[in-house]
């Protein structure tokens, strides 16, 4: 097998605290990569120059273009930070250099569509919050080249040293991670890769054995936890190992000779066995799994092939399956079950100070300003920008015979959440599944703020059937869903929900034909067949550039004026902005 590897180690960032071991912490995981026979490898870190994005496409470009390599693996060791929930690398002048970052999301996206059958991305970024860099208007940019988009889709596997949730629960003092880093993440591979415990090898004769990487995955989350717990980092509320495996199960990182392991060596003293903490990622899909029934694979879903349960199941403690507490919160329903025009807007955890849309009619319900009544005439879905309390706004689509039901914590929007009014014809179909729908948004909502809603392959095609009622899908859920199913490489399931509401509403929402491939090389704004012109959940807005999708001019550069929020909010700056393009007819 053809193997290549880019390494990347940046020590010294913009004028970020410089890190003491990301380029050292590159050179030995190069050094490992040759030992493993790949060819090239391509080591790029700030020893003496600058590491700059296009060098870094340029290493990536030559390895794709020749067209040779069955295996290319992406590592990067320096300075990372979460924005609109999605990872990025930033590189020597960032962050005054907008650009000086590499866009992981983007850049794994593309990374399926360049040719090579396995790719690889390996994190150890050291985790600071935006706000505590002044990161805010970082961009990035991709460093896989956009010209595949039409080929073969081949699996694509991340490793982060950190989950990619909860900006605000990171550390803001750049002083404080830049001194606690030591990248344990690559040491504790390295010794993995070089097969230390051997319980992380697949033997598959007495000498040969192999790492890979759904194994992997739990014995980093292990060691590196137990790692950090005996240091007592006071980063370890952002250093949780995370990964993303699409790759089939006989795929490999590394290939061991058993007789050339060498045992690792042993600090003075008795080395404690820690009580390693739960994996959020597990307990998302244990608890996820507590409510799908059945599963399935390789079948194309439908909801006349697989008609729901006629009982909904109940979360078991029994089983040492409890809800989280986000979760239960999130699951409670709240305010008014219907309004006499079958559409509105609810709030709970802050109050609407005001609503704005040319398309549809916006009245208060009630005087505490949590309760708003929409009429559609004529049309069954409309933008509107709704001004919270808190200074933020959000804009979210108005949708004829639906209550949309917006959950505030800590300032941020956690959870949006689509319920037809109980005057509307779907009610009866979906006060059958509300307790469960319920449940599983409210898994997503949690699960997606920790950046671990992750799906199997059997339950993906389960939770496609236990979102469908009355011949469609409960929006929100679809929301969550279908960037579970692009991490899962599943884009016929984005397809089908797609197809799905359009039938049953008559519009999608603008996440689902954005990941579903069919905004690219698109301007927004003026398709009524497409609810919103702007991504709803934030991670989205990392991938408009893989897409080459743009909002219209009156609109560019919206992402600096965004608020950290797992659904897109907006400062006052950017509220104004949006505005003005409803009212002069820019955006529907």
């Amino acid at each position: 097998m053809k193997r290549a590897a880019v390494v990347i180690g940046v020590d010294k960032t913009g004028s970020l605290p410089k890190l003491n071991d990301a380029a050292a912490g590159a050179q030995r995981f190069a050094k490992w990569a040759q030992s493993q026979g790949m060819s090239p490898v391509k080591l790029i870190t700030d020893q003496r120059t600058k590491v700059t994005l296009q060098k870094i496409k340029d290493a990536v470009g030559e390895i794709v273009e020749k067209g040779v390599t069955d295996q290319l693996v992406i590592y990067f060791a320096g300075h990372g930070v979460n924005l609109r929930y999605s990872e990025y690398w930033l590189l020597s002048d960032a962050p005054k250099d907008t650009q000086a970052a590499v866009n992981v999301a983007g850049s794994s996206l593309l990374a399926r569509y360049c040719g090579i059958p396995h790719v690889v991305f390996i994190s150890d970024a050291c985790r600071t919050a935006s706000e505590g860099i002044q990161a805010q208007f970082v961009t990035g940019g991709e460093i896989f080249p956009n010209d595949g988009a039409g080929g073969l889709e081949q699996p694509v596997d991340q490793f982060f040293a950190c989950t990619l949730g909860r900006p605000a629960h990171e550390v803001k003092d750049p002083s404080i991670t830049s001194k606690e880093y030591k990248a344990l993440y690559t040491s504790v591979l390295l010794d993995s890769l070089q097969g230390t415990p051997e319980t992380v090898v697949d033997w598959v004769d007495a000498t040969t054995g192999y790492v890979r990487p759904r194994k992997l995955k739990q014995h980093l989350y292990d060691e590196v936890t137990e790692e950090i717990t005996r240091l007592g980092l006071q980063t370890k509320v952002i250093q949780v190992p995370d990964a993303r495996i699409t790759s089939d199960t006989d795929s490999w990182l590394a290939q061991l000779d058993k007789s050339t392991i060498k045992p690792k060596r042993r600090t003075r003293g008795k080395r404690t066995k820690l009580a390693i903490p739960p994996n959020p990622a597990d307990l998302s899909q244990q608890l996820l799994g507590s409510v799908l029934i059945g599963g399935g694979s390789g079948v194309v879903v439908d909801a006349d092939l697989f008609p729901l349960p006629a009982v909904a199941p109940s979360f078991d403690p029994s089983a040492g399956v409890v809800p989280t507490a986000d979760v239960l919160s999130t699951a409670a329903p709240f305010g008014p079950m219907h309004h006499e025009t079958q559409c509105g807007f609810k709030i709970r955890g802050a109050r609407f100070t005001s609503a704005f849309s040319t398309r549809a009619q916006v009245e208060a319900a009630d005087q505490a300003g949590e309760d708003l009544r929409v009429g559609l005439p004529d049309r069954s879905t409309a933008s509107v920008l709704l001004s919270l309390d808190t200074g933020a706004s959000v804009v979210l689509p108005a949708i004829a015979g639906f209550l949309c039901g917006l959950t505030i914590e800590e300032g941020e929007l956690v959870d949006v959440a689509y319920e037809p009014s109980d005057n509307s014809p779907r009610w009866h179909e979906f006060e059958q599944r509300a307790q469960e729908v319920r449940k599983l948004r409210a898994i997503a909502s949690s699960s997606t703020r920790d950046g671990v809603f992750r799906l199997e392959q059997a339950d993906a095609l389960s939770l496609a059937r236990q979102m469908q009622y009355a011949k469609g899908v409960d929006p929100a859920l679809a929301l969550y869903a279908a960037y579970a199913y692009q991490d899962l490489q599943q884009n016929d399931l984005i397809k089908t929900m797609c197809s799905f509401m359009y039938e049953d509403i008559g519009a999608v929402f603008f996440d689902l034909a954005l990941l579903a491939g069919d905004l690219r090389n698109r301007q927004t704004g003026d398709d009524p067949s497409i609810m919103g012109f702007m991504p709803l959940l934030s991670q989205g807005w990392a991938q408009l550039s893989v897409y080459n999708v743009s909002l219209p001019p009156a609109l560019e550069g919206m992402a600096r004026y965004l608020l950290n929020s797992p659904w897109t909010m907006f400062n006052q700056e950017g509220s104004a902005l949006i505005r003005n393009a409803i009212g002069q007819g820019v955006v529907l």
